[in-house]
């Protein structure tokens, strides 16, 4: 049974890189020409640039134990600051502190599941927005990483009657808060999501670069494709896409539609591959005023490949590397707190099967 299983898993992968491999051939000759932008081609060089100035990084990690009537919930925040001279690193300072604590909390009563993996990722969200927001007031980057999206996923949106509809708009509050600080204090706000499975690029190319271009490709075949699986192929090393918004229609977006039009339509995306060896990282920003968006995103990608090319097999920005190891949480470290509140309240609150009087 699973050497059967084995052998078609690898025909599916087998036929998926096959199908991205065929597909990159195809599009060769669409690289050198116009994108819907205007101003880009469909791929972009990108330039590694010696960075003098100051780089901020914040990342955020939890662990979650369930007891009998309450959960229990650690977040831990962590902030990075890099000072930097021609390309070299000179200085870094750690916010709130280079070994910080996490933070205990505890869920609502009465959500249901899915409520609860909403209301953890919503708490941890506030934490990791609020820590950017500080930091940039404190110390004035040029430039302030998050990782993973700028923008509350679809998943951490509750249903319109949740119990934790209220952790979500405050959650929207507090990006465009985040946007509004960067944009007083002149800094830069750039995303970048590890393991993409976006498909916006995918629906440019199917909906508005294809049906212009004189190739015969099926908009049709590129159905089930990642944006990410598609450019591995497609992108050489020190290449990026094309900048395009974040969606076509930001009032009927899941999230955007809850954001204010200052803010929806001024969220861009490029893809772009730093290493031979890794796939392409989806780099996301905030540009408000589109007249800098040609500047911007080539100044936003030269930094980024210049801080994620350090390793061939796996390319991500430095200053995010250091402030997801800071971040870093184990289950030991929950258990520790777990078994204090059972020395103070006894075993009742544990789980039934963690009482189980047999293995």
């Amino acid at each position: 049974m699973f050497n059967e299983f084995f052998e078609r898993a690898i025909s599916a992968v087998n036929a998926t890189h096959s199908f991205n491999s065929r597909l990159s051939e195809s599009l060769a000759p669409l690289r050198g020409t116009s994108s819907p932008n205007n101003f880009d081609q469909i791929v972009v060089p990108v330039k590694k640039i010696d960075f003098t100035g100051s780089v901020a990084g914040v990342d955020s990690g939890f662990v979650s134990k369930k007891l009998s009537f309450i959960d229990l919930v650690l977040v831990k925040t962590a902030g990075v600051l890099f000072k930097c001279e021609n390309g070299s690193l000179i200085s870094s300072t750690y916010y709130p502190a280079p070994f910080s604590f996490p933070e205990p909390m505890i869920l609502r009563a009465g959500l249901e599941k899915d409520e609860e993996q909403q209301s953890i990722s919503l708490l941890r969200l506030e934490k990791e927005v609020s820590c950017a927001i500080e930091m940039i007031k404190k110390f004035k980057p040029e430039f302030m990483f998050i990782d993973g999206s700028i923008v509350p996923q679809y998943q951490d949106k509750p249903r319109k009657e949740s119990g934790v509809n209220e952790d979500y708009v405050s959650i929207i509050h507090s990006f465009q808060k985040l946007y509004k600080t960067a944009e007083e204090n002149s800094c830069t706000l750039v995303a970048c999501v590890e393991d993409s499975r976006g498909t916006r690029f995918r629906q440019l190319l199917a909906e508005e670069i294809l049906p212009k271009s004189k190739l015969k490709i099926s908009s049709s075949s590129l159905n089930g494709a990642f944006d990410a699986s598609i450019l591995d192929y497609y992108l050489r090393p020190s290449e990026r896409t094309f900048v395009f918004p974040y969606t076509n229609q930001p009032e009927s977006h899941a999230i955007l539609k809850d954001y204010s039009k200052e803010w929806s339509e001024s969220i861009f995306v490029f893809y772009l591959k730093a290493s031979e060896y890794d796939k392409p990282l989806r780099v996301e920003f905030v540009c408000k005023n589109q007249k800098d968006l040609a500047e911007l995103s080539e100044k936003i990608s030269s930094l980024v490949f210049s801080l994620s090319s350090l390793h061939k097999e796996y390319s991500f920005p430095s200053i995010l590397i250091e402030a997801d190891l800071r971040a870093g949480l184990s289950e030991q470290e929950i258990s520790v707190v777990y078994e204090r509140l059972v020395d103070r309240l006894g075993t009742k609150i544990r789980m039934r099967r963690g009482n189980r009087p047999f293995g």
